[in-house]
């Protein structure tokens, strides 16, 4: 039976969901084994050792307290990701207006870094004349703009991944309908 109020429903909802996951993951121990062909890694190329190194210190979010604090606007954020996958699946026609999306957070990534320099270098100009409590506001203010540009650059690169995506469909279409 069905409870009538929402929040039961809910934490019915997150019981039987939870207790999915327990069960696919036993499943899945369950089928492997010692028994199971071990798959060897190969060694990676020389190239592929740089592409994992370079990528390591690109788009980074440092253990910052507003990647916890924040838990509405992160859910915005994955909204927002999934807001643009589903427009890849359900109105490939109407990506552009993703594509614009992506543009204009752009702008607000580059308009940000900018600002951030800016005010950092307006602080260091003030050198010892930094009080504590503007040195913290200095600290806060980094800390924020940090994280809207990772949030938004984690936007870009996924618009980026499902454009691509999205020609490559075409380019597919195209050679089928021939």
């Amino acid at each position: 039976m069905k409870p009538n109020n929402p929040m039961k429903q809910l934490e019915q909802w997150k019981a039987n969901h939870q207790q999915e996951k327990i069960n696919r993951f036993v499943r899945e121990m369950n089928q492997t084994d010692s028994r199971s062909p071990q798959i060897e890694e190969t060694p990676k190329t020389q190239q592929e050792t740089q592409e994992t190194t370079k990528g390591k210190g690109k788009g980074k979010l440092s253990l910052t307290p507003l990647a916890f604090a924040y838990a509405q606007i992160n859910r915005q954020f994955q909204l927002i990701l999934e807001s643009n996958q589903r427009c890849l699946d359900v109105y490939p026609d109407d990506f552009h207006h993703k594509l614009k999306m992506r543009s204009e957070m752009a702008d607000l990534v580059e308009r940000l870094k900018a600002g951030g320099k800016l005010f950092n270098a307006l602080a260091k100009s003030q050198g010892a004349n930094l009080t504590k409590d503007n040195a913290g506001t200095l600290k806060d203010f980094n800390q924020a703009n940090g994280y809207l540009i990772y949030k938004f650059n984690e936007v870009i690169e996924q618009i980026d991944r499902l454009n691509i995506e999205r020609v490559e469909n075409e380019k597919l279409q195209g050679v089928s309908n021939e």
